[in-house]
């Protein structure tokens, strides 16, 4: 097996995924070979991690000249695997304690299977607050190539990940492994997914602006949903707010703000006051209900409070403003 690593930062961002598997491979009493995609890091990662004591990995540096994002990084490390399993993981993740042993022993049996989702949990010592980025992932419910391995000559044969779903000049990327969940499994592959195949994601650094950052990654449902419309449709489908998916909802919540607000500022220009009522009560039912989602399963402190409630007037119009722009560029409509 080949680990393919892309990183998209400073070498400190991967240390800790490298220092957690050197001892579960020492254990192991084996070597693993793995690849690490500098994808055009302002300084380069090759000479430090090459200085790095890892005695029971076998580190293989690849610099990218140009940024392309996780997903030509990762077809740029898997260019160079020539085993039959390759298993990818985000550079900001930690491999539990026995990844690498229940990985071992997954892909052992008799029969297994092409591909294998493993589970992603929030973890570290700050806590997910809607400022601090940090995912879990329970497939099919999310799809995310941060612990996702696969029989390396189905993964070639299906041509790799899909490098449009990239915005360079924005540094945003979205959907790469939904879109390729989606094609394998069009082509009948066989998916596993192994909840006891950990890797914990701690929350990133938090900034007001997060939100506003994640919000434009949904430039790329448009391309997604005219790629694979059925299964991007499931996807929404397999998380429920009562009978309205969330990403409906939340889509909803966005539109209800933003046209509240230029009802209501037409109507306060024009001075007809029932349609300023209308315009308010609209604004302010999207903004509440921007709120949950951006409060949604994430830990909301006192301090979070007031700047909750002002990036709730912000994410809307980011939102709109990217999914629209996805529209035009990739001519299509989703049916969310």
């Amino acid at each position: 097996m080949t680990l393919v690593i892309p990183v998209r930062g400073s070498l400190g961002v991967v240390t800790p995924l490298l220092d957690a598997l050197e001892p579960q491979a020492e254990d192991a009493g084996t070597t693993v070979r793995v690849v690490v995609v500098d994808d055009a890091n302002d300084v380069p990662l090759a000479a430090d991690l090459e200085e790095r004591a890892h005695r029971h990995l076998t580190l293989d540096v690849v610099r990218r000249e140009a940024n392309g994002g996780p997903g030509a990084s990762r077809n740029t490390g898997f260019a160079l695997v020539d085993t039959p399993w390759v298993a990818f993981l985000d550079a900001d993740v930690v491999p539990a304690p026995d990844w690498l042993e229940r990985l071992t022993a997954i892909i052992s049996v008799d029969d297994p299977p092409d591909v294998i989702e493993g589970r992603m949990a929030i973890g570290g010592d700050e806590p997910a607050t809607p400022f601090a980025h940090a995912t879990e992932a329970v497939p099919p419910e999310q799809r995310v190539a941060a612990n996702l391995i696969f029989r390396s000559e189905v993964l070639r044969a299906a041509g790799g990940f899909d490098e449009r779903f990239y915005d360079a000049g924005r540094r945003v990327h979205f959907r790469e492994d939904a879109e390729l969940a989606f094609r394998l499994e069009a082509e009948g592959r066989r998916f596993a997914y192994e909840p006891d195949l950990l890797v914990v994601h701690p929350p990133l650094p938090p900034s007001f602006w997060t939100p506003v950052k994640l919000a434009r990654r949904y430039y790329f449902d448009p391309l997604l949903s005219r790629e694979h419309p059925e299964a991007f449709r499931a996807l929404n489908r397999s998380r429920m707010v009562g009978p309205v998916s969330l990403r409906r909802a939340r889509h909803d919540a966005a539109v209800l703000f933003v046209a509240g607000s230029w009802v209501s500022a037409v109507g306060l220009a024009t001075r007809r006051s029932a349609v300023a009522r209308v315009g308010l009560v609209a604004l302010l039912v999207g903004w509440l209900a921007n709120i949950v989602a951006l409060a949604w399963k994430k830990e909301v402190r006192p301090r979070d409070v007031l700047p909750v409630a002002a990036v709730a007037t912000l994410v809307p119009w980011a939102y709109l403003a990217s999914y629209w722009r996805g529209v035009v560029h990739f001519r299509h409509r989703p049916r969310l």
